[in-house]
C-alpha cells in the first residue's frame, strides 16, 4: 500500500523489537542510578531550575483551573501566536493557524514528522556522529538510518558532498541536528544552502532539530534551512522550551512547516498524545513573554563551565583529544589509542561508572563515527564537573581510588611482539623516505596540556599562506606520528584496513604531495620515547607546551616529560634548529634560559577596558579571537611566534587575530 496525503497507508510492516534499543543517554543514568555516589555528565539536563516567573504563571493557571482539559490538537492558539511572532523576528514567517504544532518536546516532533512521511525501507541521511534517539525514532517509522561522517578534523564540519555520495532511490530524508548533539558543532549557511541544494535535486524532506540555538558562543549564525525561502515547503523545523529555559521535565516544544505538511504531522501527533500537556503550554508562554534575561543568563553560565571542562580535558593532553565546542552544552572528546578500552567506548564508559562512579555517554551511541569518544555534558552544576574529573584523573592514572567506587585494576605493559616490531621499523622508513623527497618544515608540538589546540590554531594561521598539513586528531606515538607523516591509518585487525591503510603510506612515501609545512605532534609517557620519535623526524621548529597539568600530582610522570623534553631540546640546540617554549611553567624553567629560546606566557595578553592586544616581541597585535581557556591563549601566541619565524607576513597574522 502506498502513502495517502503523506501518511503510509493501512498496513506497516511492524518493526522487530530488537531493532529499537533504549537510547544508551537514558541506560547510563539507569544503570547509575542503581549505584551510590554517582557523580553524572551524561544526560543533558542543565542544573538550573525554570524560572520563578514561568513557575508562577503556570501554578496560577492551575489555581484558575484552566490546566484540566485538552488543548487544541496542535496547541493553544496564544501560545502558537506568542511562537509566530518569535519566529517573524527571527526571518521566518509561519501561519500559527495550521503551520505550527506545540509537541510533547523535540523528539516527540521529530518522531510524529518521521512515522507521516516515511515508509517501511525509507533511508533517512544522519550526519554522524548524532543525537542518539534519532536512530530508534527512525527505525520505529520503519526507516534505515543512513550515516554520513562529519568532518571531525574540521570541528565535526558538515561535509555536503559526502551527503550527496550517500543518496540513493531509497533516501527519503536529511536529519540534522544544528547546533550539533554531541559534538557542539554549528553547520555554516554555506554548507546549509550547499545541502539544500542538493535535497532539492533529489525531492527529499529536511528535519531540522535546533533545539541548542540560543547557546552559541561564537559570532558566526547556524545555518538555518528554514530561513531559505525557496526551501520552504520541504523543511521541518524542530525547536524546544527545554534547554533555553531549564524546563526539560515540562516536556513541550514545538514544530513549524509548511500547511501540508502540517497536516500530515498533525494526524500523527493527535494519534500519540492528542496535545501537549496544557500546564507545560502555559509554562511556554511564560517562558516566550518572560524568559528572554534568562536565557542570557543561562548562556553566559554555559561558557564559563565550557571553559572549566576545557580546563580540564586539557589537564589530560595524555588521554583526551577534543575539539571545542561552539554551541550547546557538551564536549565530544576522543580518547586516545594509547587508553586502554580507547576503540570500546561503551566498555571505557561502563567502566568509568563502575569503578570511579561518573557516568559520561559513549560514543558510539551517537553513530559509527562516534566510536573513540566520549560525551561530556557541561551543564551541570560546575562542583560537579570538578568532582567527576577528580575521579576521572584517578582513574586513568591507575590510582587507587576513594570509597566511592571499586579498585582499579593493575594495568600491565603491554608485550611487543616482532609483527609490530618489524611493521613500525617499515612505517618509520616510509616516513623518512616521505620527508626526504618532501622536504618540508616540521613543526613539532611537544609538552603537555594543550598540544592539540596549539595544532589546530597553528595550522589555520600557517595556513593562510602556505601548504600546511597537519592531523587534528593526536597521533602521537611511535606508530601514530609515522600515521600522521604518511597521512595513513590502519587497524592490525582487520586485514582490509592494513591493505588500504599501508598501500596509502607507501604511495605517500614514493610519490608526496608538495607541503611547506608539516605540523606534528610528539607525544611521550615513557623514558626513551623521545628518542624514538626523533628518529623519525628532525624538526626545523619545536614548540614545548606546559608540562604539568592543574589537576594531577603525578610527580613521577611529571619527571620524566621532563627528562623526555630534555632530549627534545638538546636535540634541537645541537640541529640549530627553533625552541619555542612555555615560560609559565616552573618545570620548563631551566630550559627557558638557553640562548636563541622564544618564550610565550599569559603576560603575552594586554587586557584594557575597551580591547585587547597580543604581544609577541616587539610587537603589539589587536585581538578579538575567543580565548577559552590557558590553552587557547598560549595555542594564539605560539602560533604568531612560529608563523613570524616562517615569513607569514604582518598583516595577515593581524587579520587572523582580528578574525
Amino acid at each position: 500500500m502506498r502513502r495517502r496525503n503523506g501518511l503510509a497507508a493501512f498496513g506497516r510492516p511492524a518493526v522487530p523489537r530488537d531493532d529499537i534499543e533504549l537510547s544508551a543517554i537514558k541506560a547510563i543514568e539507569l544503570q547509575a542510578s542503581r549505584m551510590p555516589d554517582v557523580v553524572s555528565l551524561a544526560q543533558g539536563i542543565p542544573s538550573f531550575d525554570t524560572p520563578d516567573p514561568i513557575k508562577r504563571y503556570a501554578a496560577q493557571k492551575i489555581a484558575d483551573g484552566a490546566c484540566a482539559k485538552y488543548s487544541l490538537t496542535p496547541g493553544l492558539p496564544q501560545l502558537r501566536e506568542l511562537i509566530s511572532e518569535a519566529l517573524l523576528r527571527d526571518g521566518m514567517r509561519y501561519d500559527p493557524d495550521g503551520e505550527i504544532i506545540v509537541t510533547c518536546g523535540a523528539i516527540e516532533a521529530v518522531t510524529a514528522t518521521l512515522l507521516a512521511f516515511l515508509e517501511s525501507g525509507d533511508e533517512v541521511i544522519l550526519a554522524s556522529p548524532t543525537y542518539a534517539s534519532y536512530i530508534p525514532a527512525i527505525r520505529l517509522a520503519g526507516g534505515t538510518p543512513r550515516f554520513v561522517p562529519l568532518d571531525e578534523d574540521a570541528n565535526f564540519d558538515l561535509d555536503p558532498d559526502a551527503i550527496g555520495r550517500a543518496i540513493t532511490r531509497n533516501t527519503r530524508a536529511i536529519l540534522l541536528c544544528n547546533p550539533n548533539n554531541p559534538t557542539g558543532t554549528i553547520y555554516s549557511t554555506a554548507a546549509t544552502e550547499r545541502m539544500m541544494a542538493l535535497a532539492a535535486r533529489h525531492g527529499l524532506l529536511v528535519i531540522t532539530d535546533e533545539v541548542y540555538k540560543d547557546f552559541l558562543y561564537t559570532n558566526e549564525p547556524a545555518g538555518c534551512p528554514a530561513r531559505l525561502a525557496g526551501h520552504r515547503d520541504r523543511v521541518v523545523r524542530v525547536c524546544s522550551f527545554s534547554k533555553a529555559y531549564g524546563m526539560t521535565g515540562w516536556r513541550v516544544g514545538f514544530l513549524h512547516t509548511a500547511r501540508a505538511r502540517a497536516d500530515a504531522i498533525l494526524k500523527v501527533h493527535d494519534t500519540l498524545v492528542t496535545c501537549a500537556p496544557v500546564v507545560s503550554q502555559y509554562a511556554a508562554i511564560a517562558a516566550l513573554e518572560l524568559g528572554e534575561p534568562y536565557i542570557a543568563r543561562f548562556r553566559e553560565e554555559f561558557r564559563q563551565r565550557r571553559a572549566r571542562i576545557i580546563e580540564r580535558l586539557d589537564a589530560l593532553p595524555h588521554i583526551f583529544d577534543y575539539q571545542r565546542p561552539n554551541a550547546s552544552y557538551f564536549a565530544f572528546p576522543r580518547v586516545k589509542d594509547a587508553v586502554s578500552r580507547a576503540r570500546d567506548s561503551r566498555a571505557l564508559a561502563t567502566d568509568i561508572l563502575e569503578r570511579a562512579r561518573v557516568a559520561v555517554v559513549p560514543g558510539v551511541a551517537f553513530g559509527p563515527t562516534g566510536e573513540a569518544h566520549l560525551r561530556f555534558c557541561y551543564a551541570r552544576a560546575p562542583e560537579d564537573i570538578d568532582e567527576a574529573f577528580d575521579r576521572l584523573t584517578d582513574y586513568f592514572a591507575g590510582r587507587t581510588p576513594r570509597s566511592y567506587a571499586l579498585p582499579l585494576p593493575r594495568l600491565r605493559p603491554r608485550r611487543r611482539g616482532w609483527v609490530r616490531t618489524f611493521g613500525v621499523e617499515v612505517l618509520h622508513g616510509l616516513s623518512r623516505l616521505y620527508l626526504a623527497r618532501s622536504r618540508p618544515k616540521v613543526v613539532a608540538i611537544a609538552g603537555g596540556r594543550g598540544k592539540t589546540v596549539l595544532k589546530r590554531t597553528m595550522t589555520e594561521l600557517l595556513g593562510t599562506r602556505l601548504r600546511v598539513r597537519s592531523n587534528p586528531l593526536s597521533y602521537n606515538t611511535e606508530v601514530g606520528l609515522a600515521f600522521a607523516v604518511l597521512d595513513t591509518e590502519f587497524q592490525l585487525r582487520r586485514p582490509w584496513s592494513l591493505v588500504r591503510g599501508l598501500g596509502r603510506g607507501v604511495w605517500h612515501a614514493v610519490f608526496p604531495e608538495p607541503v611547506d609545512v608539516l605540523v606534528l605532534e610528539l607525544g611521550v609517557r615513557r623514558p626513551s620515547d623521545m628518542r624514538q620519535l626523533l628518529r623519525v623526524v628532525q624538526p626545523d621548529i619545536a614548540v614545548v607546551t606546559a608540562l604539568a597539568p592543574d589537576y594531577s600530582d603525578d610527580q613521577d610522570g611529571l619527571a620524566t616529560a621532563r627528562g623526555e623534553m630534555t632530549e627534545l631540546v638538546e636535540t634541537i640546540a645541537r640541529r640549530n634548529a627553533k625552541l619555542v617554549l612555555c615560560a609559565d611553567d616552573p618545570a620548563l624553567e631551566g630550559f627557558a634560559t638557553q640562548p636563541g629560546v622564544q618564550r610565550f606566557s599569559k603576560s603575552d595578553l594586554l587586557v584594557s577596558p575597551d580591547s585587547q592586544h597580543l604581544r609577541v616581541n616587539d610587537r603589539e597585535y589587536p585581538m578579538r579571537r575567543e580565548i577559552v581557556g590557558d590553552s587557547s591563549l598560549y595555542a594564539l601566541t605560539a602560533s604568531v611566534i612560529v608563523a613570524r619565524h616562517l615569513g607569514i607576513d604582518e598583516n595577515t597574522i593581524e587579520r587572523f587575530l582580528l578574525g
